[in-house]
């Protein structure tokens, strides 16, 4: 299944979004209508903005303005004023329509736990909801897909890391084994060192040996020899 979301954003926009009666309606919110008719969004936007700083509490102003936020892509702040309209009317048939706005803004910012309420909520208010019943299938595959996503991501993190932690592992064993092996060396070098010294000294010993028993072997010095 693959959204169509240029569908979806007809089907939004083509609900009731309401004008506003003779007697409450105020040029800006009429003119950010015809605005709105013409795709001019981000002009329409303004408008409503300037009708609700006149009218601050006027349900459809804040609707339309939700609406043309999403047009817009600003998913974040439409899905802010749809959230805040939401015990605003006790009307089923607005309700819905609030929480299948507020389940598509939730959609396109990939917060799908969050969209699927939405969406839940727009077909309980009114069950026969079919795009809102369309849209909640989607969330839910679009939910399986990150969560697999997420788990492939962790997977991938956990083989990297235990790939490190072996390579690591494997660096600090050479470090012990050249480490072990640079001491054993020394160890041998100092071994053949005391050995030279030791044959050295036996040798220098020797030596003094030998001109002892040479000056020991030596006749003495004095008398002739001869008996007078």
């Amino acid at each position: 299944m693959k959204i169509n979301y240029s569908v979806i954003l007809l089907i939004i926009l083509a609900m009731p979004a309401g004008r506003l009666s003779a007697q409450s309606e105020t040029s800006h919110f009429r003119k950010g209508n015809d605005l709105y008719e013409k795709g001019k969004f981000n002009d329409a936007e303004i408008e409503y903005r300037k009708g609700l700083e006149k009218n601050k509490d006027s349900w459809t102003g804040q609707y339309n303005l939700a609406n043309s936020l999403y047009r817009q892509e600003k998913y974040a702040e439409a899905a802010k004023i749809l959230d805040s309209l939401r015990s605003s009317s006790s009307d089923k048939s607005r309700q819905s329509k609030i929480f299948h706005n507020l389940g598509n803004s939730l959609l396109k910012e990939k917060q799908y736990e969050q969209s699927i309420e939405a969406f839940k909520q727009a077909l309980k208010l009114d069950p026969g909801a079919e795009d809102s019943r369309y849209n909640l299938s989607y969330a839910y595959q679009m939910l399986r897909k990150q969560q697999q996503q997420q788990q492939q991501q962790q997977q991938q993190k956990e083989n990297k890391d235990k790939k490190e932690e072996k390579q690591e592992q494997k660096q600090q064993q050479q470090k012990q084994d050249q480490d072990k092996k640079q001491e054993e060396q020394k160890q041998n070098i100092d071994r053949e060192e005391a050995e030279r010294m030791l044959d050295a000294l036996d040798r220098q010993e020797k030596q003094l040996r030998k001109e002892q028993e040479k000056k020991e072997q030596r006749p003495g010095v004095g008398g002739s020899g001869k008996d007078w």
